[in-house]
């Protein structure tokens, strides 16, 4: 594949064809005389004297070791799906001969879709394409030649090529000349050297795999095989209903005070988070890959960043003058762009400063955002919408805040009807405080069997064309019966300019394989690259929605730039790959502490309550430098012998040509011995580089918002605590009505995102000591770290 490839980088030399050759060239050349040679990039050959350029779709970089060898040169990945090169370069410091040894390699599972070579005087003279290539070269320079290496990639994605360079010598500016007469016997040895090396080169490989591999576990499991889907065009059916300003409501409510919260009457939990029940079709521990060790992290004190408490139960009971339930578990989700943070929770926004201002002039009810009737009257009892699951996220392709919500739609005395609604609110500016385009979508789908359905755990993505949402349906009538999930996919530039009915695309997937539930759609960070070749990809990932498994399914959803256009096409592949095995996690316990609304019973509460571990539903999924980073919950294991609830991280490489797969470079469990990580949620900046955010509880820690570092091939040994709790989690879902302890509501997700600075910010619930209502003591934390 390389002679098609670089007709377009100059003219190619022919390799030599044997070391014969490469001796009659050197005596025949009449060189210039040589200088003494630097033997490493030491010196005028310092790294730092090399310039470094990528071409517009590359993210190479170079580094050296002790003593300045050797040289490794990694070559682009930045998940485009276009061709890119980094290229390494100096101009000789003085005449002479340059010679180097070279190995190459690359997890790109096929072949020549990365390359590597050397740069001489403008031309391009490759020397490997395929994993595990190694060989010498030499060659003469003039004062002031330009030369160097390249890495280059034909696509940017399956992983890059590396080059590395040992045994480097070239000319230095002041140094004595050898003796003449020296050339000949220079050439024939060198011709020997080469000739030794080529022996035993082509097994050689770098280290580097070797740091790969052992950051995999055992090996680099490929996916299984690719499953297609179909879908329907469902333009029309999400509507722009009205334009709501959210800074003006604000103030309307600022106007009118507050209502007691003494008028509450009854606290309401949102619908627990749903699974389905598919014991049949579970897929059994095969232990492929086997499992990474389950070593606990260390627990330390952040020592950096910048944190705010941030909204609370009271913020979100107490907003549109009270006329709100008390709800738990909050959801906390977190967009951040352009200077501004938004924060939602369920169910209630607040926008603040970079530096933890509040905007607002009051904390907005979602019921307003969406220019809805309030949850609740407490004056009259009359029940508007009921809306649950929030999500908000920035998107700074378009410079637009999104919020998005759903509900099954209930009568004025609050009692569910047959239908269900979807609402999203997307900013008509880049301010977050301005005008929002409202638009409703009718998620009953009751031509489709099994409905009439509610969209149950929207969860939210993008990439250059598409907004993405993946829901899952259950019936309406009992809430428990898993129909299919679904992908709804909408043009962006429709909705940030307000189109009425913004051209929009739905995938509805019955369950097959196990892994057709709680899709979570990927985003980007700022500064990473979208995947822009196959018309445009997002991507997916779901783990099993059975009780115990160790696979991940991975979807691609090909040819999004057709949202653009009346009738889109994109078309949907998934393929499941080998991962740790996860189980469903059981409940976590807390720190006893002070437990007012336990101790208000009679006769009290014997404790505190337990939290829910929630389930193994894919958490968060961050696409950067064509990598994709993957957190989910799972029970664990300690180093005491007992069971926890936990995370797991995954990192992948997905490469996307003719069919579609992807492979695991990094993988590993969260936990801390004694003790729980609940909703791992994570964020990488476009460096690949970024944190995990959970919330540590147990024995040791009252609900606490703390962090995990994570990257491409480290196994994290560290969690740090940004806000500690200070008290128990004691909230009404905690307990029974007479006072019995129960599992409270916890979650149901935790959140972070990555700004153009590499900074990632992250929001977790936590226990603060803060003032609080009757029903409900959470609170969140909202923090920014720079990896």
């Amino acid at each position: 594949m390389i002679p098609a490839l670089l007709r377009g980088f100059g003219n190619l030399a022919p390799r030599l064809a044997s070391a014969a050759t490469l001796a009659a060239m050197l005596v025949a050349n009449a060189p210039p005389p040589l200088r003494a040679a630097a033997i490493s990039f030491t010196g005028e050959y310092d790294l730092a004297n090399f310039t470094l350029v990528n071409s517009e779709f590359a993210n190479g970089f170079a580094v050296t070791g002790p003593g300045g060898l050797p040289l490794v040169l990694t070559g682009p990945n930045d998940g485009s799906g276009l061709p890119g090169a980094t290229d390494l370069f100096i101009a000789a410091p003085a005449p002479g001969l340059v010679q180097f040894s070279y190995e190459y390699s690359t997890l790109d599972p096929d072949p020549g879709f990365d390359y590597a070579g050397y740069l001489l005087d403008g031309s391009f003279y490759a020397l490997a394409d395929t994993d595990g290539q190694s060989g010498d070269v030499a060659f003469f320079v003039n004062l002031g030649t330009m030369f160097g290496f390249r890495v280059g990639t034909l696509d940017n994605i399956g992983e890059p090529g590396v080059i590395t360079v040992t045994q480097f010598s070239a000319p230095e500016s002041a140094a004595a000349i050898p003796e003449p007469g020296t050339l000949t016997l220079l050439a024939f040895g060198l011709v020997a050297l080469i000739a030794s090396r080529r022996l035993a080169g082509g097994s050689r490989r770098m280290v580097f795999m070797l740091a790969v591999g052992l950051a995999a576990g055992a090996g680099i499991p490929q996916a299984l095989a690719q499953s297609s889907y179909a879908g329907t065009n469902i333009t029309g059916q999400i509507v722009l209903t009205r334009v709501v300003n959210l800074r003006q409501a604000a103030l309307r409510l600022q106007a009118l005070g507050s209502l007691a919260i003494s008028k509450e009457t009854r606290p309401r939990t949102p619908p627990r988070v749903l699974r389905p029940n598919i014991s049949t079709i579970l897929s059994p521990l095969s232990g492929l890959n086997g499992a990474p060790p389950m070593i606990g992290l260390t627990v330390v004190a952040s020592t950096g960043g910048f944190g705010l408490n941030a909204l609370s139960h009271r913020d979100q009971r107490l907003a549109n003058q009270g006329n709100q339930f008390s709800i738990e578990p909050p959801s906390p989700s977190l967009a951040v762009g352009n200077g501004y943070i938004l924060e939602g929770v369920n169910n209630a926004i607040q926008v603040y400063t970079a530096n933890g201002l509040p905007v607002l002039p009051a904390v907005l009810a979602s019921n307003q955002v969406f220019g809805l009737a309030p949850a609740i009257d407490w004056n009259t009892g009359i029940n508007g919408p009921y809306l649950t699951d929030m999500r908000v996220f920035f998107d700074s392709d378009i410079n637009r805040w999104f919020v998005i919500q759903r509900t099954q739609d209930n009568d004025v005395l609050g009692t569910p009807l047959n239908t269900s609604h979807l609402y999203l609110a997307v900013s008509a500016s880049a301010d977050p405080t301005g005008d929002y385009y409202i638009y409703v979508m009718d998620t009953t789908n009751a031509s489709n069997p099994g409905c009439p359905c509610v969209a149950d755990y929207p969860q939210i993505g993008s990439d250059q064309y598409g907004f993405h949402i993946a829901v899952n349906e259950f019936d309406t009538a009992t809430n428990t019966r898993f129909v299919d999930a679904a992908i709804l996919s909408i043009s962006k530039a429709a909705l940030s300019s307000g189109a009425a009915q913004p051209a929009a695309y739905r995938y509805l997937l019955r369950m097959d394989t196990g892994y057709e539930f709680a899709l979570q759609p990927a985003t980007t960070p700022p500064g990473a690259r979208h995947f822009l070749t196959n018309g445009g990809v997002a991507y997916f990932a779901s783990t099993s929605a059975g009780a115990i498994a160790d696979r991940l399914a991975v979807w691609a959803l090909t040819n999004t730039s057709s949202l653009a256009t009346p009738n889109p096409a994109p078309a949907l592949a998934s393929v499941r790959v080998p991962i740790l095995p996860y189980v469903v996690p059981d409940i976590a316990t807390q720190k006893p502490g002070p437990a007012p609304y336990g101790a208000s019973f009679v006769p009290p509460a014997p404790g505190v309550p337990w939290l829910d571990g929630g389930d193994s539903r894919v958490q968060s999924v961050s696409y950067s430098g064509g990598r994709l980073y993957v957190t989910f919950a799972t029970s664990v294991t300690d180093q005491r012998g007992s069971r926890r609830v936990g995370g797991a991280y995954v990192v992948l490489s997905p490469v996307l040509r003719s069919t579609f797969s992807a492979a695991v470079l990094n993988q590993g469990y969260l936990l801390v011995d004694g003790n729980h990580v609940l909703r791992p949620a994570l964020a990488v900046n476009a460096a690949g580089k970024g944190f995990i955010v959970v919330t540590l509880v147990g024995p040791d820690w009252y609900p606490s918002a703390a962090y995990i570092p994570v990257d491409a091939f480290n196994r994290p040994s560290t969690v740090f605590v940004a806000a500690p709790g200070e008290l128990p989690e004691d909230g009404f879902t905690g307990y029974s009505d007479w006072g019995a302890l129960q599992v409270a509501r916890w979650g149901d997700y935790n959140s972070a995102v990555a700004t153009p600075d590499g900074a990632v910010w992250m929001v977790a619930e936590y226990i603060g000591n803060y003032p609080r209502t009757e029903y409900a003591n959470w609170n969140t934390f909202v923090f920014r770290v720079q990896p």
